[in-house]
């Protein structure tokens, strides 16, 4: 399976083109994401590669604002052990998925492995990555199936929530009050 999607940011100007490629033995996002944040235009290309059970394997990031521009690689082996820009970061071991703060595609990631019940909230931790610094940090979190479209995000650390919708292949619809997705 091979989709292109837009989503729109809705609280705020932005927009994100992806290319989402879905094989049996791994599937690969690439993405290009347009934010308009208070430090200024954000641009953001990603990359995100999993295996074949949608585990991540390897996010990389380019960022720029203004002059100035960051990169990430963030890799987790077959193990669990998890590095970032080469260097080993212990701090993340027993993440369960990436959680990249601007994009509602990697809600995906966490759906499609958590093996959700209705009505019974999952906790996880995730190796969270930060907008427009890179910056990687642990941060709890907290899914609930609604139904088979709809699904409630709770962030444990922030204690923000939002009720999200999802179409047949757990790709976000509406994540309010961030994103809406502006193509099939």
């Amino acid at each position: 399976m091979k989709r292109d999607l837009v989503w729109e940011r809705l609280d705020l100007p932005g927009l994100e083109h992806l290319v989402l490629d879905v094989r049996p033995d791994g599937v690969r996002a690439d993405s290009f994401v347009l934010l308009q944040l208070d430090e200024g235009l954000v641009r953001l290309r990603y990359m995100i590669e999993t295996d074949g059970a949608w585990r991540t394997q390897r996010a990389q990031a380019t960022l720029e604002i203004g002059a100035t521009e960051r990169k990430l690689d963030l890799r987790r082996d077959a193990q669990g052990n998890w590095s970032v820009n080469g260097a080993p970061r212990p701090d993340l071991q027993g993440c369960f998925e990436i959680d990249l703060e601007a994009t509602p595609l990697t809600n995906t990631l966490a759906l499609k492995r958590l093996g959700l019940e209705p009505n019974k909230p999952k906790p996880m931790r995730t190796a969270y990555i930060t907008i427009p610094s890179l910056q990687v940090r642990v941060d709890e979190q907290e899914y609930t199936l609604l139904s088979p479209t709809r699904f409630r995000y709770r962030g444990l650390s922030t204690n923000f929530k939002s009720e999200v919708t999802n179409d047949a292949d757990q790709l976000v619809v509406d994540y309010p009050p961030g994103w809406k997705r502006r193509s099939a």
